[in-house]
């Protein structure tokens, strides 16, 4: 289905290995997206946008310089998807945190080109029988992804077994910023928030949030837009279906051991839109949940 869907605009999209597009990694399968309006990178594992670029503009995302693309394992920057649980897992936190999906490959479904140019690409997820050891339902999920002027994602998940099925998510999106000392979120003032810095206790944002430090809070019910207010440019998050905002940077102390951020924690912020905490979901059989998260530069 790769090949087959590639043929349709093969001169806008390229399938290459990692290595070809970043020095000394592995690999993992990328896809290359090339329109009048944008450039994109797309992993096949994951369904994850590594990278999006406005024509003329810088990259909205962040991609670890220090990814090593290895086989299964998260790769830092970009849009992971964080299903079918975000975080660690309320019920059994010994699992992995974020869930599977994001170390998984997902099948490249179609790809189609508008009228005016703009690419529609879209990708499947099955959960497997391997799966129910450490996820109790079957589900499948479906992302759209939209290249234009702006970025889009589309993401649709189905409950497909005979059980109520928890689902909580989160488009986990890294922002490239010029620095944190400056940056500031607008879109959360008069919010409560949980401090995952604090032990999830709950505060009030009195005001515009600004990164002093490490940063990790959820807005539970939130929804609306946010924008980054950077100095060389603003980002602006909408959504719908997605009403968790959380927010996050580890700071210099806690990223030093990270070992692929470093002294490059000051370069990205993560603003993610999903459905976690008291938003999650409770999907009944059959049932499907749809998220929509538009991502775009601003003056």
């Amino acid at each position: 289905m790769v090949l087959d869907a590639l043929e349709l605009v093969s001169a806008k999209v390229n399938l290459l290995p990692a290595s070809s597009l970043f020095a000394g990694v592995g690999d993992l399968p990328i896809l290359e997206c090339t329109t009048a309006k944008c450039r994109a990178l797309i992993a096949l594992q994951g369904a994850q946008v590594l990278s999006f670029c406005p024509v003329g503009e810088d990259d909205l995302l962040w991609l670890s310089p220090l990814e090593p693309f290895e086989p299964g394992k998260a790769i830092r920057g970009g849009i992971p998807l964080c299903l079918p649980w975000f975080g660690v897992n309320r019920r059994e936190p010994e699992l992995p945190k974020h869930g599977f999906a994001r170390n998984q490959s997902w099948a490249l479904d179609n790809i189609a080109e508008s009228a005016d140019g703009d690419l529609e690409i879209s990708f499947l997820f099955h959960a497997s029988e391997a799966d129910l050891r450490i996820f109790p339902c079957l589900f499948s999920a479906q992302l759209t992804i939209f290249l234009a002027s702006d970025l889009t994602l589309s993401l649709s998940v189905r409950n497909n077994s005979d059980d109520t099925m928890p689902l909580s998510f989160a488009m986990h999106s890294y922002f490239a910023v010029s620095g944190l000392s400056a940056l500031g979120l607008n879109g959360v003032e008069g919010s409560e928030y949980l401090d995952n810095c604090q032990q999830l206790a709950r505060f009030i944002q009195d005001e515009a949030l600004h990164f002093t430090g490490e940063i990790d809070r959820v807005y539970e019910g939130l929804s609306g837009r946010q924008c980054i207010t950077d100095t060389q440019r603003n980002i602006v998050i909408n959504g719908r279906g997605c009403d968790t905002v959380v927010v996050w940077n580890p700071g210099e102390a806690l990223a030093k051991d990270m070992a692929d951020v470093g002294w490059h924690f000051s370069e990205y912020v993560c603003v993610e839109r999903g459905m976690a905490f008291a938003d999650e979901l409770q999907l009944a059989p059959g049932q499907q949940h749809l998220a929509v998260m538009t991502l775009a530069q601003a003056c």
